[in-house]
């Protein structure tokens, strides 16, 4: 059994921003009784996972740092008391499948999943969200991710990308930071719920091809500095509700 310090700073940072980031999602409607955020513990092989709060009573707007479990790459939890959620495994099939991912977020946006089942591709039609322009791939199964073996096929779809939808499921974002793939999974769904609209009102025209910055190939069109003034927004909204 893997043991750590759980008062490091690396733990403590980490479970504060799975907590803040749970009551940001949750707030968004993003997530509820499931749906879940991680990051990696830094110096680590470990991930700071949502606990399992199916049977908390407990709301996630009032998520602290003590529900947040600790678990091992096999998705073991290190304290039983606090085991992590179902679908665990699909944080730490990303994980292993993509060295340069420490956060993953896990939602069930209701935009998302209306596109997850419609042939209409996202499209970059704002400006906070232009990565769809790169394509987001959709996983072609609706059954609940739970198992080491179909998050692994997850995590194949989503490839290089940073997020993937499931078929009639809800969506995956990641990121180099907790913040940013929170921006990755907030932004996808407003951007869903813009295209919905401009659709019903009979089409849409695109942001142009050459507006849209190339960076790394995993950030196009926002800036490190853009992600975290949104973030650390958020986290204030939050302290003071």
């Amino acid at each position: 059994m893997t043991t750590i310090d759980v008062s490091s700073p690396a733990v403590l940072a980490a479970k504060q921003d799975v907590a803040d980031a749970t009551r940001i999602l949750a707030r968004e409607k993003l997530i509820g009784p499931f749906g879940h955020p991680s990051v990696r513990i830094q110096g680590t092989n470990l991930v700071a996972i949502l606990g399992d709060t199916h049977f908390a009573v407990k709301l996630l707007t009032e998520v602290g740092p003590e529900d947040v479990a600790i678990i091992d790459m096999d998705g073991v939890p290190l304290n039983p008391s606090i085991c992590g959620p179902g679908e665990r495994f699909i944080h730490t099939e990303i994980y292993q499948a993509r060295p340069d991912v420490n956060a993953v977020v896990h939602a069930h946006p209701a935009y998302c999943i209306a596109f997850s089942v419609s042939d209409r591709p996202l499209q970059p039609l704002w400006h906070l969200c232009t990565e769809v322009s790169q394509g987001v791939p959709v996983h072609m199964k609706s059954i609940q991710i739970d198992t080491p073996e179909l998050a692994a096929d997850l995590a194949a779809t989503l490839g290089n990308r940073p997020f993937v939808l499931l078929h009639g499921h809800g969506s995956v974002a990641v990121g180099e930071s907790m913040a940013t793939a929170c921006v990755r999974q907030i932004s996808l769904e407003r951007a869903a719920k813009l295209q919905s609209t401009v659709d019903a009102m009979g089409g849409s025209v695109p942001i142009a091809a050459d507006e849209i910055k190339p960076d790394d190939g995993l950030s196009v069109g926002l800036t490190q500095e853009e992600i975290n003034a949104q973030w650390d927004y958020w986290r204030l909204e939050i302290s003071r509700h």
